[in-house]
């Protein structure tokens, strides 16, 4: 009902536009958000609603991403059309299994709605399920072939690209080299490790490894020049000289497009050049805001949903920053200094949005640029090129060729590995207030107006002012707590006046996926914290110390509270007084021998009129213990509870001696152990006390001025998207 009401909408609303367009543009932009809404309402419907075990049929939709424990790929249901994100996990020693496109499996799964954390920081899996538009995530149980054929596009195209990696594995036996060129060639990233992948980051240079508008405009430009070739040696007075170049290009790019799977970066690029090859071909004079305006309009029509892509705006707003900055101006005479005022014109009008969507900015990134990009565009894709049709017709890479992309690829990388060494020169900062996306919007505009333009220098002011972060006040004695949504783990923030402490930090798996690097770190980042006066690690289980050794390599502790033997022991008789806020430590006792669970640092913060108890996974047995200490040491306004609701803990005596006005549980959504169990959310029921919870809050806010408030991230910041 709402797809027919929202459709009758966008047609009515299409009709008044085109009655009325020299009058209301406004009807346009109207249509456009009603069309872009259908789209995601549409993909919304489309999600499974709830957990559920399926046998059906399916087959792969795209490469196999496989790792030591597990294999992921995309597969789509024959019946209902549905996409699915599945993970196959190895048992014992049996071999993950290869993967056949074109191929029906008979499928057993367990599928789950799509989900993620939402912190308001980092990677949300939530949109990237979406975008792509993913209905349902699943664990295998088994998956059969059933000797039946299904022939599609997309399997045909990856079937092809799997062959192209099997070339790709014998041929380049340098890991680093052979990640970059599965990038470069099949746009797959996923061989690359999570150092090189911050290397990339840090040195600014992560679009120069993502097939996109630059590689696939590159070939294209090779295929317009070789155009340009045959019709010299062959002219015709049939076929024109732009329809001759324009074609080859266009034939270029897709396949270099088809290479990389028709990824979503590649069909912007590809609808960009047949524009531009349009104007081409019918040679009609136009503006370059003509043709970079119908590029856009084409984007969205074509998908409304590339407005959730960062490329999507980093490509366009690139575009737009080159037309304001060069169009209608004369070239230089040095084309070295044309390129690095045009580096530099792209590292001053990009700002804004690298600061929004990178938290980073390499100020040496034109010179980083105007070293690797003419050794990436003109020598490493060409001869990459080359390399992959020659494997395409002949089924092996000439070794000469494999030598020289070898040698060009450890140069490239030799090239960052040294830049990376300037890390000082990397401006890591969080733009947070509106007022400081616009300060930093008005001064990059300014910057980058034409030089005819006097006094340009004025936008420096307010690149300087939207870079000024103030530091929230938290007045003396109060707190802030902020529970990160780490999934089936815990990792809680508290801040006072002029300290920050850290409880817990979440999971780190074999994959290298830990949530230091993909929560704590870039949310610490965000709220200007850039140390830590205390790390209390409650105990040693994974979920909630497993990603304390990447936390610890990136930002500095003063003192690191826990049970292991090279921690500060969290044992009772502990307390301290920072801002007025009292931390004090009520359990374990000591420390030998470690009891796992009920040895939990069990650290209870008080303010001048709140408090707050973190209690790690004690269980039943400790929590009776604490119940032996006088009521006033033990009762707090607000509950970490337990365990993550765990059966084990939060006995009634317990929620009754702690007399809490709020409890927090933090665990990750259809997590295996069904926590929080419905029998303890019912104690809490039954002592009148309001539960929150990270799996369907998000990231909880706590303050306790100047009154006590409650905030989840997830109600602050509803989806579509957020």
């Amino acid at each position: 009902m709402v797809f027919i009401i929202g459709a009758a909408a966008s047609l009515l609303l299409l009709l008044a536009a085109v009655k009325f367009r020299h009058t209301s543009p406004f009807l346009f932009i109207a249509l456009g958000f009603c069309y872009a809404l259908l789209h995601g309402h549409q993909q919304l419907q489309q999600q499974i609603k709830t957990p559920k075990h399926t046998s059906t049929q399916v087959v792969v939709h795209s490469l196999p991403k496989y790792s030591a424990q597990k294999v992921s790929f995309i597969a789509e249901d024959i019946g209902s059309k549905q996409l699915y994100y599945l993970s196959w996990y190895k048992h014992q020693d049996v071999a993950l299994p290869e993967l056949a496109f074109n191929q029906v499996y008979q499928l057993e799964s367990h599928l789950k709605p799509p989900h993620g954390s939402v912190n308001g920081v980092g990677f949300d899996r939530e949109k990237w399920l979406f975008r792509h538009g993913i209905d349902a995530v699943g664990s295998v149980k088994t998956l059969q072939a059933t000797g039946t054929g299904y022939f599609t596009l997309m399997g045909l195209i990856n079937q092809w690209r799997n062959k192209v990696s099997a070339l790709i594995h014998g041929a380049f036996a340098e890991p680093r080299v052979n990640a970059l060129i599965h990038a470069l060639s099949i746009g797959d990233k996923s061989h690359f490790d999570q150092q090189d992948v911050q290397l990339f980051q840090q040195t600014g240079t992560a679009h120069l490894i993502a097939i996109s508008g630059l590689h696939v405009g590159m070939v294209a430009l090779m295929g317009w020049l070789l155009g340009g070739l045959v019709f010299k040696l062959r002219p015709s007075q049939k076929i024109t000289k732009p329809v001759v170049q324009v074609t080859l290009g266009w034939v270029f790019a897709g396949y270099y497009a088809c290479l990389a799977g028709l990824s979503v970066s590649t069909q912007r690029a590809l609808i960009m050049l047949l524009v531009l090859g349009a104007y081409q071909i019918v040679r009609r004079s136009s503006y370059a805001w003509d043709v970079w305006a119908t590029g856009l309009v084409l984007v969205l029509l074509i998908d409304p949903l590339n407005v959730l892509d960062n490329g999507f705006w980093l490509s366009f707003i690139a575009v737009a920053v080159l037309i304001l900055a060069f169009n209608g101006q004369s070239q230089p005479k040095s084309k070295i200094w044309a390129f690095i005022r045009l580096q530099v014109t792209l590292l001053v009008g990009m700002l804004p949005l690298s600061l929004a969507v990178f938290s980073r900015v390499n100020l040496l990134s034109p010179l980083v640029n105007l070293l690797m990009i003419p050794l990436m565009t003109f020598v490493l894709v060409p001869a990459l090129l080359l390399l992959l049709v020659m494997g395409s017709i002949f089924q092996y890479f000439p070794a000469l060729l494999v030598s020289l992309i070898t040698s060009v690829s450890q140069l490239f990388i030799w090239g960052l590995d040294w830049f990376n060494q300037f890390s000082t020169w990397v401006l890591n900062t969080v733009v947070v207030e509106w007022w400081q996306y616009l300060a930093l919007i008005i001064g990059a505009l300014v910057m980058v107006l034409p030089a005819a333009i006097p006094q340009r220098y004025w936008g420096l002011v307010f690149i300087f002012l939207g870079l000024y972060r103030p530091h929230p006040v938290i007045p003396e004695g109060y707190f802030s707590a902020y529970v990160l949504d780490v999934g089936q783990g815990l990792s809680v923030v508290i801040a006072t006046q002029n300290q920050v402490l850290l409880y817990d930090v979440g999971a780190a798996y074999d994959s290298g996926f830990n949530l230091a690097d993909a929560v704590v770190l870039p949310w610490l980042q965000k709220h200007n914290f850039g140390k830590l006066d205390a790390l209390v690690l409650s105990h040693q289980d994974n979920d909630h110390a497993g990603a304390a050794g990447q936390l610890l390599q990136h930002i500095e502790v003063d003192t690191v509270w826990g049970t292991a033997a090279d921690h500060k022991a969290c044992v009772v008789g502990h307390q301290w007084l920072w801002g007025g806020v009292k931390f004090e430590f009520l359990s374990p006792y000591n420390l030998l021998p470690y009891l796992k669970n009920n040895s939990s640092c069990v650290l209870k913060v008080t303010g001048v009129n709140h408090s707050l108890l973190l209690t790690g996974d004690i269980e039943s047995a400790v929590e009776y213990r604490l119940m032996q200490l006088p009521n006033e040491q033990l009762q707090s306004d607000v509950l970490l509870i337990p365990h993550h609701g765990s059966k084990t803990s939060s006995t009634e005596a317990f929620i009754q001696a702690v007399k809490p006005e709020l409890a927090i549980n933090s665990s990750g959504k259809y997590n295996p152990f069904n926590h929080p169990a419905s029998s303890i959310m019912a104690r809490y029921k039954a002592a009148d006390v309001q539960v929150v919870d990270t799996q369907s809050s998000g990231l909880i806010t706590l303050h306790s001025f100047p009154s006590l408030t409650v905030q989840s991230l997830r109600q602050k910041q509803p989806r579509i998207w957020r």
